[in-house]
């Protein structure tokens, strides 16, 4: 059985993900704050079936590392795929209401875990050589509209990372590849009071891109509920 590791698992997009592993009949390897995280998830599943829950600090360089530590020591079961999804910050504001401080902090919550969970998880699937292996993250279309400067930056910065580990995986095992998402995801039991795009519905976009190995250096673009059912995708290389 092949496993997913999931970071920003208890999210809404996180929680997405791990339905997507689910159906795709993966093992999920599920990083979580703590045990009251945990319980938020399974509670959003409605599940504990296939999910083994890790505690980590995502937020930290050595959190991610640590899980992939505890993996090649034989405690935690292998994985061959990655979905990264950290992030929310989201506020409103001008560039000129914008302190340094709040761009930094910005950066350190949307952009840099994600930086993180790829320079610790990357050599670990590069190494393993598995033909299926991927590596998938999620950005926002915030970072082409302009709205809200603050966490539109930190999806900029995304975007030119995608793009770079796109031709950086190019021609080995892992395949890379960006969910662009234009729109609010939320947990199925909120989501029916709001009216935004569930997270059981969001997750067929992952579904897909497990199951098509031909999806590779790509965004995926997931703005309405038409792209949940043709799939559109686009190469970050040329």
């Amino acid at each position: 059985m092949e496993s997913v590791l999931v970071i920003g698992a208890t999210g809404h997009i996180g929680a997405a993900a791990v339905q997507a592993a689910q159906q795709s009949n993966c093992r999920v390897i599920a990083l979580v704050r703590n045990a009251t995280s945990a319980e938020k998830l399974f509670r959003h599943l409605g599940t504990q079936e296939g999910v083994v829950t890790v505690e980590a600090d995502v937020m930290s360089e050595t959190g991610v590392q640590s899980v992939v530590d505890r993996v090649e020591a034989g405690e935690l079961p292998a994985f061959q795929h990655v979905y990264s999804c950290v992030g929310g910050l989201f506020g409103a504001g001008t560039l000129l209401d914008l302190s340094m401080d709040e761009v930094r902090e910005y950066m350190r919550v949307n952009f840099e875990p994600n930086m993180i969970a790829y320079k610790a998880t990357i050599p670990y699937l590069l190494k393993q050589k598995d033909p299926r292996a991927s590596w998938t993250m999620c950005t926002g279309a915030s970072g082409d509209q302009g709205l809200r400067p603050g966490p539109g930056m930190t999806q900029g910065a995304l975007f030119s990372m995608a793009v770079a580990a796109a031709y950086e995986t190019a021609g080995t095992n892992v395949r890379f590849n960006e969910v662009y998402l234009d729109g609010l995801v939320q947990v199925d039991v909120e989501a029916e009071k709001s009216g935004v795009l569930k997270s059981s519905e969001f997750a067929k976009s992952y579904r897909t891109i497990l199951a098509r190995d031909d999806i590779r250096g790509c965004r995926v673009f997931v703005q309405g509920k038409e792209d949940l059912q043709t799939i559109r995708y686009r190469s970050k290389t040329g």
